[in-house]
């Protein structure tokens, strides 16, 4: 069995959480790995047609092209794969704030903005632009 949540699942996923990913520019992509096996990693990737999932090989930090990676140690990859189906943001959030999922921001703080970020980093837990605007 793979590490990694099934792709139709995280796909699924997106689609319910579609007002998460509205915002993001084309091209924006999210990755998870499985801190244990990082050698293939689960995406999200927006495109012209919403949000699309699959299995890509994961070649480091430097090269993955990434706006995002969650690495997730076993037992929270476990949490994650169960959650799914459902309430998959909260397990994620909930995860990261325990220290079982790192959260890796790619980008500079302004780009991720710039990319329509704001929501899906709120979800996990990041609220960094605060609450006055």
């Amino acid at each position: 069995m793979s590490a990694l949540p099934d792709v139709a699942a995280w796909r699924a996923a997106a689609a319910r959480f579609a007002g998460l990913f509205a915002a993001l520019d084309a091209g924006a992509r999210v990755g998870l790995v499985a801190r244990a096996q990082p050698a293939s990693m689960l995406l999200w990737e927006v495109g012209a047609e919403g949000v699309a999932a699959r299995v890509a090989p994961f070649p480091g930090f430097a090269s993955c092209g990434l706006d995002m990676l969650l690495s997730a140690d076993p037992e929270s990859m476990g949490r994650i794969r169960d959650a799914v189906g459902g309430d998959l943001f909260a397990a994620l959030r909930a995860d990261i704030r325990q220290g079982g999922v790192v959260c890796y921001m790619l980008r500079r703080r302004c780009d991720l903005e710039a990319r329509g970020f704001e929501d899906l980093l709120e979800a996990l837990g990041f609220a960094f632009m605060g609450a006055c605007r």
